[in-house]
């Protein structure tokens, strides 16, 4: 029998990094990464966007769809923001526009009236980043509820109206409530920088005054003049006020139930230079003596009574 001996068997250590490995962990690390960078893309947008802003971007997201011809959310369209906001962001980046917008952008999102530039409002862009900030000081009170903001032709106007859980003045009475009050102290620093003129209007619903000596055209009014003189008792200047009015319940801004608390409320309308001029104009309009003049009518008045001719027979 033939004796093929004894086999050894020799095992090398081998290297710590002498060893096959294999691809599996590039594709978790890439995965991880994406998933980290996606997380801080999520981030970013909360930190930079408002609640409007965010809705947006939820139902743009939500609503695409690639077979209806919707237009791709992914778009920047020109805007600042990672989808496009309807192509009209609230915000624009700073250097697009006047020294004042460019002021409050760089003031970022959280805006106070200590960052506001003094000046004029005339542009859309910039009554936008003060309604803004007018909209955030509401917020901060609870009283966002009890406003309405909108950009008209001549200029901002600024509505607070009673909620049924935040009533501005007692009812049938021209005393302020408490938060409205603290309302106002807080824009009189924005009125006092906004070199707008303003028109202060008083509202009220229709239900009517109890007294017969007093109705809701004393009570509106009632309700301006005190609004005027708490801006201008927190900082407002007396000449920022153009314009008090008393308006009864001759413009309801709920039509169909006249007696909605939506009615009752105060209007600030911050004038463009232009509506400012015309209602100026409107003033001065008409002869530089009057139709009627005092002085003439009485000199022509004194003048003895020209003799009258007699006809020939």
């Amino acid at each position: 029998m033939r004796d093929h001996g004894t086999v050894i068997v020799k095992r090398k250590s081998r290297g710590k990094h002498e060893g096959h490995h294999g691809g599996a962990w590039k594709v978790a690390f890439a995965d991880f990464a994406l998933a980290m960078m996606a997380l801080f893309m999520v981030l970013w947008i909360l930190a930079v966007s408002s609640e409007q802003e965010r809705e947006l971007v939820s139902t743009s997201l939500r609503d695409y769809s690639v077979f209806e011809g919707s237009p791709s959310p992914y778009l920047l369209g020109g805007t600042p923001f990672p989808v496009d906001l309807l192509g009209s962001p609230v915000l624009q980046p700073s250097g697009t526009g006047s020294p004042l917008a460019d002021s409050l952008a760089q003031a970022g999102r959280e805006l106070s009236a200590a960052a506001l530039p003094r000046g004029r409002f005339e542009s859309e862009q910039e009554r936008q980043l003060l309604a803004i900030l007018i909209g955030q000081l509401a917020e901060r009170r609870g009283m966002e509820d009890n406003l309405l903001l909108d950009i008209v032709p001549e200029g901002l106007r600024v509505q607070i109206h009673d909620h049924s859980q935040q009533p501005m003045f007692s009812r049938g009475s021209a005393r302020l409530s408490a938060q409205f009050e603290a309302l106002l102290k807080d824009l009189a620093p924005v009125f006092e920088k906004v070199e707008n003129r303003l028109i202060i209007s008083g509202h009220t619903d229709s239900v009517r005054y109890v007294s017969q000596h007093y109705s809701n055209w004393d009570l509106s009014g009632a309700r301006a003049q005190n609004v005027r003189q708490l801006l201008e008792l927190s900082g407002m200047p007396p000449g920022r006020v153009l314009q008090v009015v008393a308006m009864s319940d001759q413009a309801l801004l709920d039509k169909q139930e006249p007696t909605s608390g939506a009615n009752r409320r105060v209007e600030l309308l911050l004038l463009s230079q232009q509506a400012e001029q015309l209602l100026e104009q409107l003033f001065d309009a008409g002869l530089p003596n009057g139709v009627f003049n005092k002085a003439e009518q009485s000199a022509r008045l004194s003048e003895p009574p020209a003799p009258q001719e007699v006809a020939a027979q």
